[in-house]
């Protein structure tokens, strides 16, 4: 009966024939209906019963109605005990809901709450619900009048009755999915979506990586907005921290790894997951959301590096990024995202800085720094497995570090993920380095592409050596580039030169062209041949010849004997590729000996660093540059002289100086060739062959002798001072310079080489003597002429202005391998290569000690100043020559320094203090991330088992203030030069080291015992105010502030606190401008720091009102510590205000700097109360306590403040007549002590403006407005009438002032004549006579009328000039001793001056 029924009623629905159908529906009961309906459910056919079923329920009778309805009971019943494919479940219900409309209230009522149990069950093979239940809900949202449960209700109050509840309802985790698709299918509001995606985010904790992906693309696809997709990203980023990244990120920092433990979840799914997940995000957020928006969000998260720089965080952000969805069309310009993360990545090296050097910013960030290169490590390492989703974006994230500018942390940063990215994923390294060689060669004055480029090169010299196409283009714009911008873009090219022919037969080529160019560009390929002769070996030194049957593979072999080219060009010879390239380059660079005098010392100095670099060039470099040293020399052949001392010597300056119309022409510089002769010598000696120098050696000491001996002809020294006269005079102390270095170089224990150094240095200190005074008459002669014509005397003024530096300043040529040795000789007590015997003399001659340390401190100096393209910060020769002259220094100097004050020289030890500072300084700025290395060179207190070098120049600088030289003039730098030692080790020492703990104890202890008249030891007070702030929190500027007012005066002796102060014995009259300043600057950088957690306090507000439930009360209790230790530092800096504002400041900028950090305060306590506003935290009990401190004692302490500036504005000047008097400096000098005041004003009232929205937008801050301070009215109305009397009356009566003035003087006369009485200034009452007077001119006004006032005011000028006088007079006087300090405000009694 019931397949009979079936077969019927599928007959007639598939002819149509609707009437037949519905009336056997009507003849059939409900039991046989759902009979049927259950036999035929498993069915895959039922689709077609099923729709012929409800199209045969006519819904306008009430018992068809009543027989679908049990229809559908029976279907939504059976559908939880039956297991059918999802397709056709999903075919059923969308048949169903079709029909719904013609459901009765109380019918779709039961769905509902059939769908909702269905919900709660949890069952994941029944989810027909999810899109039932939507449509169900929507028809019933329709409906304009409900009665459910006897309850009546609007549509619209059920369907949001029902969001509630199914928010508010347990979600079963298996059904999560279905949950979010039935969601994403209702039409939700803004607030409901938000409630709906944080009960999501809180449940995402307990899935399964693979059921993350499909529910992440339910919520992605949910999201209508950027506020709305960081909800599911941040729980997303919490879940993979604590399932994978935590542990990998606890791998790379531990030794070790526990493969005991047994994770919940593989690595693999892990991955595989989260790859899935970013890639749905960019599938949903590719149409929906555009970089702006999602940048507008993210913006609330900028001062939270911990919540954006994470692994997954940063992939998402990378995966909507336009440049990682289309990297070949899209545009690098164009990309907002990018920039965000820049900026985020910046603040967390600012916070990694204020951690640093703040231990108040250290408590307060609450988290560890994060390290970028543990999470760039691991995203290089995922997309080393092949998974490149982010790899476009993320490749283009380092490009964008790179090209920040004034960020070389940024910078460094980008290069160190080029590197290591380059070296996994070689296949993008082509191009890598093509894009960043375009922005070296069109950015050039930044110079972190060419260092990018060099690390690269180092690093994978492989990978960019094949970038051939490139690496030429680049070489061809060397052409036309600066040169110095050329040089310093070559060196990426020096270690390609090894592996590379290729290459470098290209840069030759190139140079060669450039030999011909300007002038810059042939120092550019002098720069480059050197840097070609660095690295040539036999095994690299083959050309890439285009003939292979020729013999020589050089184009150009000129200079040399056809003896000389056969031998070096003889197959057998094993160096036979290394003799002819070397002669082709030294052939080419012959040319440089006739060009100018630069060109010349470029060969010179690249030279020597070639051959120091490359023994193997030293023969060839001699023959190349032996005739050219030989020319300047004018003595005949060994063959020739008999006796070396009778022999004729002299000098060809005429090759060196010259004067060609009236132009001074220099040529070349002997002393620099002789000292480069020198080191090429004394490498020669190491392995004397394949050259013959006995000439060179012959003539270094002929002239040697000749200048000790006296008998080698030295310029005339007699006036006029010449420009030719003078550059010859230079040549001949280089040239005494250059056989001291030879001298240096050539010493051995069994010669006697380092005695003519002291003779040399006699004769070289001479010229010095007779240069000046050469000097000296030039200027006598200037003054002589200024009385004869102009143009003589403009002609003299020149000539003198080209002298001047010539004559005072000569230049030295030594470099830092002499100067070390000369350290050595002067200092050491025994060293390798001289005798005790010839460095006595040395050591005990004051003069040269002197000069040696003076001149290292200029040359130490120097390396800060080199250009960029010697790359001294990479050069590790020159750090070691760095770091052996500070050991010599610090050993034998440092160390022993007031043995050195007092055996030695005073001014001795000056010098070499200043020479151990700018060593440090030097290490300090030029190799600061290698800093700790450099110390540990020359600080051997580890081996020793002595005192580190802070405590040891501490030593030193007690001993030097417990002795009685500190009056000396020529010793008064010493302590500051140590000082200025201690600051910059104070500054690399960690904060969690003990010796940091110790420096603050010492430098208060210091401060406390030892007063400093030298105004330049202010210094130790901004060392001790930063070394305060880097070991202890609390009060302590305050009491800087306090005795500050005892030094200066105090406004109000009535403000003064009863605390004691520090006990500072070094702040005094002399220091006291200079700790005002580091004052200010201490309380700036708090203010600084302050306004940035509040900021960072914003961030973590808006965190609270995003993150899900269960993890709100963990972040407020974040953000109430936050806004506690914020409140807690302004009240500290507030009470430093406090202090200081009731001084005595010096106008001037002094008063200017404390109301511009008045300024600041104000703005940040503004700040602070719009945070306040915005804020989900409740009522704070640290923040009412900071308005109760900041809102009347300070503003009345400012407006106090103003008064006193207004008053000390003018300098009293009795004695000076009205017609002396300077109006216009007198504005002019109002106007610039005035301008900030109005700010100042201004800030303060934009304070209590918040502090007034605060107290009533809230009330539990309805009591903040009575702490507040109502200021002062300061504004005024100008009457135009009476302004224009005045003036016409200083026009027109200029006359009547000049007699009034002299009335003034016969009424000061007269006042003088009656001083015979005994009375004092006190006892006479001004107040009581000017409020006579001015009640007797308000009786006066009322009785005449207002026409006659304007008469009245001008016939009586004399009467205002004379009450002008009598204030005068009430003004108390200041005693010479006082004159420098403000004057105090009156009324105001000193208790001091009591």
């Amino acid at each position: 009966m019931n397949a009979a029924l079936h077969i019927r009623l599928c007959k007639l629905g598939e002819k149509n024939q609707l009437e037949e159908l519905r009336e056997l529906i009507k003849k059939t009961t409900v039991k046989e209906l759902t009979t049927i309906l259950n036999a035929r459910l498993p069915k895959k056919d039922f689709i077609n019963f099923w729709n012929y079923l409800l199209l045969a329920c006519d819904g306008n009778s009430l018992d068809t109605q009543e027989k679908r309805f049990a229809c559908v009971r029976c279907f939504l019943d059976g559908l939880r005990s039956v297991e059918m494919g999802y397709k056709l479940s999903v075919d059923l219900i969308t048949r169903l809901c079709q029909d719904l409309s013609s459901f009765t209230t109380d019918q779709l009522n039961w769905i509902m709450e059939h769908c909702m149990d269905d919900m709660r069950a949890g069952d994941a093979k029944c989810v027909a619900w999810k899109d039932l239940l939507p449509e169900t809900l929507l028809v019933l949202s329709a409906k304009p009048r409900l009665v459910i449960n006897d309850i009546a209700m609007t549509g619209i109050e059920f369907r949001d009755n029902t969001v509630r509840n199914l928010s508010t309802m347990r979600w079963p985790i298996t059904i999560l999915t279905p949950i979010a698709d039935m969601f994403s299918m209702l039409k939700l509001s803004p607030s409901e979506r938000l409630t709906v995606l944080n009960k999501f985010a809180g449940s995402l904790q307990e899935l399964s990586p693979m059921e993350l992906p499909a529910l992440c693309y339910q919520l992605f696809s949910m999201c209508t907005g950027a506020a709305q997709l960081i909800i599911p990203l941040l729980s997303l980023e919490k879940y993979f921290h604590k399932n994978y990244y935590k542990r990998v990120f606890t791998d790379m920092c531990s030794n070790s790894t526990d493969f005991d433990s047994i994770d919940a979840y593989s690595d693999k799914e892990l991955r595989e997951s989260e790859e899935t997940i970013l890639h749905h995000l960019n599938y949903c957020t590719m149409y929906l959301l555009s970089e702006q928006q999602v940048a507008i969000m993210l913006r609330n998260f900028l001062h939270m590096p911990d919540v954006i720089l994470t692994p997954f965080m940063l992939s998402a952000i990378i995966s909507m990024t336009a440049i990682n969805r289309d990297p070949e069309s899209a545009r690098f310009s164009s990309c907002i995202l990018l920039p965000f993360l820049r900026n985020v990545i910046r603040n967390n090296e600012e916070e990694q800085t204020l951690a640093q050097y703040s231990v108040w910013c250290r408590d307060t960030l609450q988290r560890k720094h994060v390290d970028l290169l543990q999470v760039f490590t691991v995203l290089i390492d995922q997309n080393k497995d092949g998974k490149d989703g982010v790899t476009p974006g993320l490749v283009n994230l380092a490009f964008t570090l790179l090209k920040a500018h004034n960020a070389p942390k940024l910078n460094t940063l980008a290069i160190t993920f080029l590197t290591k990215f380059i070296r996994r994923r070689f296949m993008f390294g082509q191009g890598i380095i093509k894009r960043i060689a375009e922005w070296m060669v069109v950015d050039q004055e930044q110079n972190q592409f060419s260092e990018c480029l060099t690390m690269l090169s180092v690093a994978d010299t492989y990978t960019v050596s094949e970038c051939l196409e490139t690496i030429t283009t680049v070489m061809e714009d060397f052409l036309w580039l600066p040169g110095e911008q050329s040089m310093r873009m070559m060196n990426f090219i020096l270690p390609l030169l090894k592996l590379s022919n290729r290459v470098r037969d290209a840069l030759i080529e190139v140079l060669r062209k450039a030999m011909n160019k300007d002038y810059r560009t042939r120092r550019m390929a002098i720069f480059g041949y050197c840097m070609i002769l660095k690295q040539l070996n036999n095994s690299n030194s083959a050309r890439q010849s285009q003939n292979a049957s020729s013999f020589c593979t050089q184009h150009s072999i000129s200079g040399y004997s056809m003896m000389t080219q056969s031998s070096f060009a003889n197959r057998s010879n094993p160096q036979r590729n290394f003799d002819m390239l070397t002669m082709e380059i030294i052939g080419i660079l012959r040319s440089c000996f006739e060009q100018q005098l630069g060109i010349r010392c470029t060969l010179y100095e690249n030279l020597q660093r070639a051959v120091e670099l490359n023994a193997k060039l030293v023969p060839h470099v001699l023959q190349f540059v032996d005739f050219h040293f030989r020319g300047f020399f004018e003595t005949p052949s060994v063959d020739q002289s008999a006796d070396d001392l009778d022999t004729d010597f002299s000098i060809n300056y005429d090759r060196l100086v010259t004067v060609k119309d009236d132009q001074l022409e220099l040529k070349d510089n002997l002393g620099c060739l002789v000292q480069f002769v020198a080191h090429c010598l004394a490498i020669f000696e190491r392995g004397p062959f394949g050259c013959d120098v006995r000439e060179m050696q012959r003539l270094l000491t002929l002239c040697t002798q000749r200048l000790v001996a006296n008998r080698l002809s030295l310029e005339d020294i007699a006036p006029p001072a010449t420009p030719l006269k003078c550059a010859r005079i230079q040549q001949q102390l280089n040239l005494i310079e250059g056989l001291i270095a030879h001298s240096l170089l050539s010493s051995k224990t069994g010669n006697n080489a380092l005695r003519q150094l002291l003779p040399l240095f006699k004769q070289h200190q001479k010229l010095i003597k007779d240069l000046r005074a050469l000097s000296d008459t030039s200027k006598k002669a200037q003054k002589q002429g200024k009385s004869n014509d102009s143009n003589v005397t403009v002609n003299l003024s020149v000539n003198a202005a080209k002298l001047k530096q010539m004559c005072t300043q000569p230049e030295n040529i030594w470099d830092l391998a002499i100067i070390e040795k000369l350290l050595h000789v002067l200092h050491d007590d025994h060293i390798p290569f001289a005798s005790v015997t010839n460095t006595a003399p040395l050591r005990s001659y004051e003069p040269l000690v002197r000069y040696v340390l003076e001149i290292t401190a200029k040359k130490v100096q120097g390396i800060r100043e080199e250009p960029d393209y010697k790359q001294l910060s990479y050069s590790k020769r020159t750090l070691k020559l760095l770091t052996d002259i500070t050991k010599v220094i610090y050993e034998r100097c440092i160390q022993r320094l007031p043995e050195l004050w007092q055996d030695f020289d005073l001014e001795s030890a000056v010098l070499a203090a200043k020479c151990f500072t700018q060593c440090a300084r030097t290490a300090h700025e030029t190799y600061g991330r290698r800093f700790k290395e450099f110390i540990k060179g020359f600080d051997m207190a580890i081996v020793n088992k002595s005192k580190e070098v802070t405590y040891v120049l501490q030593d030193v600088l007690v001993r030097y203030m417990k002795e009685d030289i500190s009056n000396d003039v020529n010793s008064e730098k010493l302590p500051v030069y140590l000082l200025e030692a201690l600051e910059l080790f104070y500054d690399h020492i960690h904060y969690g080291e003990r010796a940091t703990i110790d420096s603050y104890t010492w430098l208060l202890d210091f401060c406390q015992t030892y007063e400093q008249q030298n105004p330049e030891m202010g210094l130790v007070h901004r060392i001790l105010f930063t070394q305060r702030q880097k070991t202890h929190s609390g009060p302590f500027f305050d009491s800087v502030a306090r005795q500050l007012g005892k030094v200066l005066g105090w406004q109000n002796d009535d403000n003064v606190t009863e605390q004691s102060d520090l006990g500072l014995k070094s702040l005094n009259m002399s220091t006291t401008a200079t700790c005002l300043q580091y004052l200010y600057a201490a309380v700036q950088k708090q203010l600084e720091d302050v306004d940035y957690f509040i900021i960072k306090a914003n961030n973590l507000s808006y965190k609270c009102n995003i993150v899900p439930e269960s993890d709100r009360v963990y972040w407020r209790g974040n953000l109430d510590t936050l806004e506690g230790s914020v409140c807690a530092q302004l009240i500290l800096i507030t009470r430093t205000l406090l202090e200081i504002t009731n001084v005595c400041i010096p106008l001037g900028n002094h008063m200017d700097g404390l109301m511009k950090l008045l300024i600041q305060h104000y703005t940040c306590l503004k700040n602070l109360a719009r945070h306040y506003l915005g804020s989900c935290s409740g009522k704070s009990s640290k923040f009412e306590q900071l308005v109760r401190n900041v809102g009347k004692p300070l503003p009345a302490n400012i407006y106090q403040l103003i008064s006193y500036v207004e008053y000390n504005i003018l300098d009293e000047q009795p004695n000076q007549t009205a017609t002396k008097r300077k109006p216009q400096a007198e504005r002019a000098k109002v106007l610039r002590e005035t301008r900030l005041i109005p700010k100042v004003i201004l800030a303060i009232e934009n304070f209590n403006k918040h502090i007034i929205l605060l107290s009533k937008k809230f009330k539990s801050y309805d009591r903040l407005a009575n702490y507040l301070h109502f200021g002062a009215v300061r504004d005024f109305n100008i009457q135009s009438g009476d302004l224009r009397a005045v003036i016409e009356r200083t026009y027109s009566h200029s006359s009547q002032i000049e007699v009034s003035d002299n009335n003034l003087d016969a009424d000061e006369e007269h006042s003088n004549s009656d001083d015979a009485l005994p009375v004092e200034e006190d006892e006479v009452d001004y107040d009581q006579q000017e409020r006579d007077r001015e009640q007797k001119q308000e009786q006066e006004q009322k009785k005449k009328p207002r026409q006659q006032t304007t008469r009245e005011q001008k016939k009586v000028p004399s009467e205002k000039q004379q009450e002008t006088t009598r204030k005068n007079q009430r003004r108390r006087h200041v005693d010479e001793a006082g004159e420098s300090q403000p004057k105090r405000r009156r009324g105001r009694s000193n208790k001091e001056d009591a």
